[in-house]
């Protein structure tokens, strides 16, 4: 990293916070160019009571807070796509119910694993599929309600 990826020394040493181990980056780094950044984002984090407040604080470098707020992003977006995922199971199961489709004519046809249909479909486990899986399961299961 300290050669090949500089980009990623903020990114080591948040998730170092976070595992309880910043000061063993530290020591770690010894030697390196982000040794002194380190040994300070250590003492700072020191301060508070979890990553999440000196993140908040102004003690925070500004290229920590972008780290650890494209972190909460991706984090939030996953959580958005599979509350999608969960209305569109919804909106599949209501056309499925009334046409007689089944998850099994759905795998099938759509060559989807059957497994992972099921547990979706049956199941709820809407880490099955992905949120596009789910979209053409649903436009497939609406499409088959509207021919029947």
């Amino acid at each position: 990293m300290t050669s090949d990826s500089p980009a990623a020394a903020e990114a080591v040493m948040l998730f170092s916070a976070v595992q309880g181990k910043s000061d063993y980056l530290v020591g770690l780094s010894f030697g390196t160019w982000v040794h002194d950044q380190y040994q300070a984002v250590s003492k700072d984090l020191s301060t508070f009571k979890n990553l999440k407040e000196y993140l908040s604080s102004d003690c925070a470098p500004e290229r920590y807070k972008k780290v650890w707020n494209a972190f909460c992003a991706k984090k939030g977006a996953i959580k958005a796509d599979r509350r999608v995922s969960a209305l569109m199971r919804e909106m599949s199961l209501a056309a499925m119910k009334e046409s007689g489709l089944t998850a099994y004519q759905i795998s099938k046809t759509m060559k989807l694993n059957l497994g992972n249909v099921y547990a979706y479909l049956n199941a709820g486990d809407v880490t099955k599929v992905s949120r596009n899986t789910a979209r053409e399961i649903m436009q497939f299961a609406m499409a088959y309600h509207s021919a029947d």
